[in-house]
């Protein structure tokens, strides 16, 4: 997500008109290996048509959908506030109200990082944050970042960034998202559920109402289709198992 100050208006400039801001994020979007949905403000106080953006915040393409949502959420609110909110003082954010809350709820330091490095009590996930000096060019480009999450077990692990110019209660939002321990409902099947990490549990619950008038659409049509000769189906593949109910897992397994 990139968002930018508010550009000057066209008819102070003389360019033509740009296109008319939506006020809210857009849908993701895949750009190599990164989501990257895109937040534009409106305005009138800017030296050019088109600003440079003030922060980047990244999601690669595991991550969980309910972390991107509960970001662009409160983005999409502080955009109804005004450009302070979103934009914040356009300085360098400190963090510290968010990383002390880590603290306070048990992670702690991790010496074996370059980085000052947070991680969380069960281990699953990382904050890392650079302390060094960083050009506002390369956080925008991409090449470099101040906070970056680190989160899941070795083999599916997945990351999210944020630059430092992230308002602090953003920075929070994203912060909770991330960590949020609530379970989420996900389809699994038994080789899913065999290959869980040792720390996370599923949990089958009853399928939506939806779901089962699906499930009842579908058996239907399946059941008037003309079945074939079993000559004909000598050599086509094996019929699949039956679907799972629906399992619930935490979002950052």
């Amino acid at each position: 997500m990139r968002c930018r100050t508010p550009p000057r208006s066209p008819a102070s400039t003389g360019s033509p008109p740009a296109t008319s801001p939506t006020g809210t994020p857009t849908a993701p979007r895949p750009s190599s290996a990164f989501w990257t949905p895109v937040g534009r403000s409106a305005g009138t106080s800017w030296r050019t048509p088109s600003a440079p953006p003030q922060w980047l915040v990244t999601f690669d393409d595991r991550t969980p959908p309910e972390v991107v949502e509960d970001f662009t959420a409160a983005l999409a609110d502080a955009y109804a506030q005004g450009p302070e909110a979103y934009l914040g003082g356009g300085g360098r954010t400190s963090g510290a109200d968010t990383t002390l809350r880590l603290l306070t709820d048990g992670w702690r330091l991790d010496p074996a990082t370059p980085f000052l490095s947070y991680q969380s009590p069960d281990r699953l996930i990382q904050l890392h944050r650079r302390d060094n000096p960083l050009r506002h060019e390369a956080e925008m480009a991409g090449d470099t970042e101040r906070w970056l999450f680190e989160v899941g077990p070795p083999r599916g692990i997945w990351y999210a960034t944020a630059s430092s110019r992230l308002p602090e209660h953003l920075l929070q939002t994203l912060t909770t998202a991330v960590t949020d321990p609530v379970p989420v409902n996900r389809y699994m099947r038994h080789v899913d559920l065999a290959h869980l990490p040792a720390v996370a549990t599923a949990t089958p619950t009853a399928p939506s109402p939806l779901e089962v008038a699906r499930v009842r659409a579908a058996t239907s049509r399946s059941l008037s289709v003309p079945r074939t000769a079993p000559s004909a189906l000598a050599y086509s593949t094996t019929t699949r198992p039956p679907a799972l109910p629906a399992a619930s897992a935490g979002r950052s397994r």
